[in-house]
């Protein structure tokens, strides 16, 4: 049975269809046992799997960190667009693979997280495991230039004083409408939400004054940072491209609400393998993330991402060190989408 018919047999219609669509890139296979040494991995190429279509935020950033992992690991390093299904085409591939190193998935969280929350993901939360966080894209919220809310505080009372007038943009079925729905449902606002296929979309919807405010992510939306201005941060530090926004935690506190995570539902760039592999093949796990994380004093490597803007946002930390918080964002997803 091929590589393609395994994943396409026991999966979902929707995600059989699309890694049909999408088969994993097979890479030259060297004679190997499972007794292979650490010291001997990686003995074939490495295939890095994004979760996302081609062009897009976490393609980019995945091909630019797959260069330096080949000079890291010493093998090259196929990289392959697997989109679809909120990034379960990506993780069911490689979970139908031997968990041995040579697949990872380059995708994000929370969305991992909300697939499993949404109880559509033919996989568990506890079947993957992160082995390093890349960048972090906190959540924003936004109004036009010249609207009249100053603050944080002004946009709440406003949406009080006039219940279900104002609105809020957001991505349909994306993490953005679950963090509005939280945040919103938090402060007891009747505001209207208005869902847009794309992040496009609702920055438009902004600029044209169809909709109150948006949800939307710190560096992404710098593109339209002369014509909006940002009323809160999910991010226990603020971003210098938005320095007006006040920190989620601090923004809430006044109204009795703490978020579950100071950077809650914020994007975080993320790479995947099966949490077999640190169970089977702990040396290999190790090295791949030791490979990974170096990048966070690799000089070359800096002064790209600092180049890009970007500086303050990448993380290059060990999965481990977010666990907690992953764990934190996927019960409160639960508790939203129950709600």
């Amino acid at each position: 049975m091929s590589f393609v018919d395994r994943i396409a047999h026991g999966t979902r219609c929707l995600v059989s269809a699309a890694l049909f669509a999408l088969p994993l890139a097979a890479a030259p296979v060297l004679a190997s046992s499972g007794a292979e040494a650490a010291d001997d991995f990686p003995s074939r190429p490495v295939n890095l799997v994004v979760s996302y279509g081609a062009g897009g935020g976490t393609d980019r950033q995945a091909r630019m960190m797959a260069g330096f992992l080949e000079k890291k690991l010493g093998s090259s390093v196929v990289v392959q667009n697997m989109p679809g299904a909120g990034g379960q085409v990506a993780i069911t591939a490689m979970l139908r693979e031997e968990p041995d190193g040579y697949t990872i998935v380059a995708t994000n969280e929370p969305d991992i997280s909300m697939t499993v929350a949404l109880r559509n993901a033919p996989y568990a939360r506890e079947d993957v495991e992160v082995l390093a966080v890349d960048i972090v894209d906190p959540r924003l919220l936004l109004v036009q230039k010249d609207a009249p809310y100053e603050t944080f505080d002004d946009f709440v009372k406003a949406a009080k004083e006039n219940p279900g007038e104002l609105s809020v943009a957001v991505n349909s079925g994306a993490v953005q409408e679950q963090f509005a729905k939280w945040l919103f449902k938090a402060l007891d606002v009747d505001i209207n939400f208005v869902g847009y296929k794309s992040g496009g979309e609702t920055t438009a919807a902004l600029l044209g004054g169809h909709v109150t405010s948006l949800v939307g992510d710190d560096f992404a939306r710098f593109d339209v940072r002369d014509q909006t201005k940002a009323l809160m941060i999910g991010s226990a530090t603020g971003s210098p491209r938005w320095p007006e926004a006040k920190i989620m935690v601090d923004a809430l506190k006044p109204y009795g609400v703490t978020p579950p995570t100071p950077d809650f539902l914020a994007r975080h760039m993320v790479y995947m393998v099966p949490s077999a592999l640190h169970e089977k093949y702990p040396a290999r796990f190790q090295k791949l993330q030791d490979a990974i994380t170096s990048l966070a004093t690799d000089p070359e490597y800096q002064k790209l991402i600092k180049d890009q803007g970007a500086g303050d946002l990448t993380k290059m930390a060990p999965g481990s060190d977010y666990r907690d918080a992953f764990q934190k964002s996927l019960e409160a997803l639960k508790a939203t989408v129950a709600n």
